[in-house]
């Protein structure tokens, strides 16, 4: 049985989502000109927070979850300006994920990892319309994105069924895990060759991949 935490302190998370946001409308443009790509993830607690004990954290709900999206596009928005005073190509993009909405991100990228991200989701060929009436009062600035259907995934290996028991901390920690891969891989989940190993991606919902150039 999954056990869901609470979360608890409403003030206070919408207060540290504020701060998350503040913090990162800046992009640190000489870093980027050296790595070429940067990227904002949700550092928010709880929802950015380590599950303990086989605790299942919770996506954010409600006015934390408008809160969220409202600062990615914030952070999109200030990032797209500071790009443009590049003056060259660059790929920026909102990975809006649901319903694991705790993992989206803003992503940018310039010169020779321009097309690092195209590879991150799988993209079925038959294509969805995003559902922006479902977001509320971000329903027009959404509009203003072009929006792209693929998946969000989690993904493991041939190579990881096959770990030997004592690569595990406990016999029981190796027995769930062989139960869980043979369980996903009686669902017939995607699968890939991937070098000398065999790649399966386990579907956890959608991933709406957000651009505007």
């Amino acid at each position: 049985m999954i056990r869901y935490r609470k979360v608890r302190g409403n003030n206070r998370i919408i207060k540290s989502i504020e701060e998350w946001k503040t913090y990162n409308l800046d992009l640190d443009l000489g870093y980027l000109q050296s790595s070429q790509r940067n990227y904002c993830k949700i550092w928010v607690s709880p929802f950015a927070d380590i599950s303990i004990r086989n605790s299942e954290i919770p996506s954010p709900k409600g006015k934390h979850r408008q809160e969220i999206i409202k600062g990615l596009l914030e952070i999109y928005n200030h990032w797209e300006t500071q790009l443009n005073t590049l003056n060259k190509p660059y790929y920026l993009a909102i990975w809006l994920l649901e319903p694991r909405l705790e993992k989206s991100q803003v992503v940018c990228a310039i010169d020779s990892m321009m097309d690092f991200y195209d590879i991150t989701f799988y993209k079925p060929k038959a294509q969805r319309k995003f559902p922006s009436q479902n977001y509320g009062k971000l329903t027009n600035q959404l509009d203003q994105f072009n929006w792209t259907y693929a998946l969000d995934e989690d993904h493991f290996f041939q190579s990881d069924i096959d770990l030997e028991e004592d690569r595990y901390a406990s016999k029981s920690d190796y027995l769930e895990m062989q139960k869980w891969y043979k369980r996903k891989l009686k669902q017939g989940i995607r699968s890939a060759p991937s070098n000398d190993d065999t790649f399966y991606a386990v579907r956890k919902g959608i991933a709406w991949i957000g651009t505007k150039n």
